[in-house]
């Protein structure tokens, strides 16, 4: 059976045509910053399921915002703010006829990861997808770990600097999104701003100033993700999104970690170091995860 697969980020909507192996036997991507409000959104992602077959096994969604996993809710809407409080579950089985399922993108990909990827075997760890924010999952004994409301392992409003008082500008993901770095750089270069690619060409040609930001935001990472660990004491820690796949960003954060792990002091308390890693399905992760929700789903009902 073959299933409609969306991974709706913030700029653009992923699809793929899959099957109940997880394989992709087609995928695409569509725009979406045009999308004016949810009577659109909602016809963009039927246009779509039309265009690619109409799936008999289904669609499967993940969502780049908090989502009611089991009833199809979007709280915030995240990047989609006019779909706050809609259920695209229902909106969309009423309109294709077909059954929906919706998860949140952080933990798709987290779903992905421990059940087949990098995290496979861990007990207690961690997904931190970086993109325009930071999005995340925790499996804890086993089990994705939604939380109360459906907000757990979202990193992106974690307050960066606990000595004053807390503002939009301390939201986590300012400095921690993996747009940070190239802004950055172009600040400090007083040029204009440059893509991720670009930003590593210049790490990897010797750029000092390069070299510095990568630094910088390494160690902002690092401590985002050490006070993750010493909340909930993980085995392992995976980073996602188009970033994670530059190899100097994994070099980079284990030297942070050295850092942290050999400042004055914490040799005598003798804390465990997670484990540091890469997804291993990077940006097909969301859409490996989404369906696996989905089968998941299926079978219980």
């Amino acid at each position: 059976m073959k299933y409609f697969v969306l991974d709706i980020g913030g700029s653009s909507i992923k699809y793929a045509v899959m099957d109940e192996q997880l394989n992709i036997l087609k995928k695409g991507k569509a725009e979406s910053k045009h999308l004016q409000n949810s009577e659109e959104f909602i016809a963009c992602l039927c246009d779509l399921y039309e265009e690619n077959g109409c799936c008999q096994g289904g669609i499967a969604i993940s969502y780049c915002g908090e989502v009611d996993a089991e009833t199809g809710l979007l709280h915030s809407g995240g990047s989609y703010r006019y779909m706050a409080r809609l259920n695209l579950k229902d909106l969309l089985e009423e309109k294709t006829g077909t059954i929906v399922n919706v998860e949140n993108d952080g933990n798709c990909a987290g779903l992905a990861e421990s059940r087949y990827g990098s995290l496979r075997g861990y007990a207690n760890a961690a997904v931190v997808v970086i993109g325009t924010g930071l999005g995340g999952a925790l499996i804890l004994n086993n089990t994705l770990y939604r939380g109360m409301h459906g907000y757990a392992g979202s990193a992106s409003l974690m307050v960066r600097n606990i000595d004053i008082p807390y503002t939009k500008q301390q939201w986590a993901f300012r400095t921690a999104g993996a747009a940070w770095l190239g802004k950055e750089y172009a600040h400090r270069k007083g040029i204009s701003e440059v893509d991720g690619f670009a930003f590593f060409e210049a790490v990897k040609a010797g750029d000092e100033t390069a070299k510095e930001v990568l630094d910088a935001y390494g160690s902002t990472l690092a401590n985002i993700l050490f006070d993750m660990n010493m909340i909930l004491d993980l085995e392992a820690i995976a980073i996602g999104g188009g970033i994670s796949q530059q190899p100097l960003l994994l070099e980079t954060l284990n030297k942070a970690f050295d850092r942290i792990y050999s400042a004055e002091g914490m040799a005598a308390l003798h804390l465990p170091r997670p484990h540091l890693n890469v997804c291993q399905y990077h940006n097909d992760a969301n859409l490996l995860g989404a369906l696996a929700h989905h089968l998941d789903h299926i079978i219980k009902n």
